[in-house]
């Protein structure tokens, strides 16, 4: 962690410390308060500037030249949703492979959102597994996996924990293999000083809800020549102010908690809505058929206002993160990850506890529940077999990640860390 946390740590750490010798009283839910699993705050200032860059017609261009001036990019292209950002993603590829390579390698641990894009793509995925400790990808369980047929090596950056890059670009130049860094948690993190985004051929990015930008839909980045993206030809997608309203303004956690409390209540009725997200085109049951709309200026200029926020979201979710890694340091049952050497400016989207029984896990988002902290389970399904993925496997078990958003304050860290120690001790024994 970086040095300008360590006095706030210490201060909050004596504060937690003191709460628990001094009170032996139940914890209690902050009223009113509720926290989401996840959030990158957007405001009204930017829903605004984003309405009249869309009305004078720019923003958009920007915001893809920032993102492709910092990975270095020969060409760019947004898209409405992720799926169809990959799903482009890989058409190209396969239009410019030499020869009949369908397969495209991805973990065994992650979002449904690739198997989906990747059939969409008339394409097949292969499996490898993940390491369990630091969520990097696992060499060994990518070098067995057959290449004859294999035309893309994908590497997801699970919130935001880094691969030994290096390694693995050198294997997909032994082979010939396209590699494409899937950087939804990841954007703005670094291995050995250079950006995550410059070691593959391309980069694609998620720009839903909960991620580091949350203005709905995706990019494609390519700093490859022969594989070329571009918005120019396609129609532009209107813009969702609506949406995006309701999302700034519901994701604070007083408003929070109302909205979750009306979508219990709604659930109860068998009313509740379809669950909400800021892509502007629905991400299931894509059409994988190019032309794919592009973001509008509305996005762009908003997206562009959220790269301007990022390294200051970085540094407060940084803080939380580290007053949970420090707090629950030695607490049974639960262990921490760790990135792999050479990462840096972890982006901290979640922090991600890994719980030894499943019950317990259970307990504990339960008990943080109940105290107004939503939380999460990655990846879980479906049901992968510890014999071939054990890592992965392992994972769908053990991990929950806690909140680490900039609306999570000294009292939501320090009622976070009572609760998991309390239940993890009570619980686990």
């Amino acid at each position: 962690m970086q040095s300008d946390t360590s006095s706030f740590v210490q201060r909050v750490r004596r504060r937690v410390r003191q709460t628990s010798q001094e009170s032996q009283s139940p914890r209690r839910h902050r009223r009113f308060r509720r926290l989401p699993p996840a959030i990158t705050p957007i405001t009204a200032r930017d829903l605004v500037a984003g309405i009249a860059g869309y009305r004078r017609g720019t923003g958009r261009e920007a915001f893809q030249r920032e993102i492709g001036s910092t990975l270095g990019a020969d060409s760019t292209a947004t898209y409405t949703s992720f799926r169809r950002a990959l799903g482009a993603c890989l058409g190209t590829m396969a239009e410019a492979a030499r020869g009949d390579e369908t397969d495209i390698l991805i973990p065994a641990f992650c979002s449904s959102d690739y198997p989906d894009a990747i059939e969409g793509a008339g394409l097949t995925a292969s499996r490898y597994d993940i390491d369990p400790e630091s969520l990097s990808l696992d060499m060994d369980s990518l070098a067995a996996l057959p290449t004859e047929n294999a035309l893309a090596v994908v590497v997801i950056n699970v919130l935001g924990y880094g691969s030994e890059m290096d390694r693995i670009a050198a294997y997909c130049r032994e082979h010939d293999i396209y590699l494409i860094e899937a950087l939804g948690y990841a954007y703005g993190a670094s291995y050995d000083s250079d950006h995550l985004g410059t070691f593959g051929d391309c980069s694609v990015l998620n720009f839903q809800q909960g991620k580091p930008i949350p203005i709905g839909g995706g990019m494609v980045v390519s700093r490859n020549s022969e594989l070329q993206f571009s918005d120019e030809g396609r129609p532009a997608v209107d813009p969702n102010i609506g949406t995006m309203a309701g999302y700034a303004a519901l994701s604070h956690p007083r408003p929070y908690a109302c909205y979750s409390l009306a979508t219990r209540w709604l659930e109860k009725l068998d009313a509740a809505p379809e669950d909400v997200s800021t892509h502007p085109e629905s991400k299931f049951g894509v059409p994988y058929e190019p032309p794919f709309a592009t973001l509008s200026n509305f996005h762009g200029t908003v997206g562009r206002r959220v790269l301007d926020h990022l390294p200051e979201h970085r540094r407060q979710r940084a803080e939380t993160a580290e007053v949970y890694a420090t707090e629950l340091a030695d607490c049974p049952h639960v262990r921490q990850l760790q990135p792999v050497a050479g990462l840096s400016n972890h982006q901290h989207v979640r922090y991600p506890l890994v719980v030894d029984d499943i019950e317990i896990r259970a307990e504990i988002r339960d008990g943080l529940a109940a105290v107004g902290v939503e939380t999460a389970v990655l990846y879980d399904w479906p049901p992968l077999s510890a014999d071939e993925f054990p890592g992965a496997a392992q994972l769908q078990d053990e991990i929950v990640t806690l909140p680490t958003h900039p609306y999570v304050d000294a009292a939501d860290r320090q009622l976070i860390v009572d609760t998991v120690r309390d239940i993890a001790v009570s619980v686990g024994g």
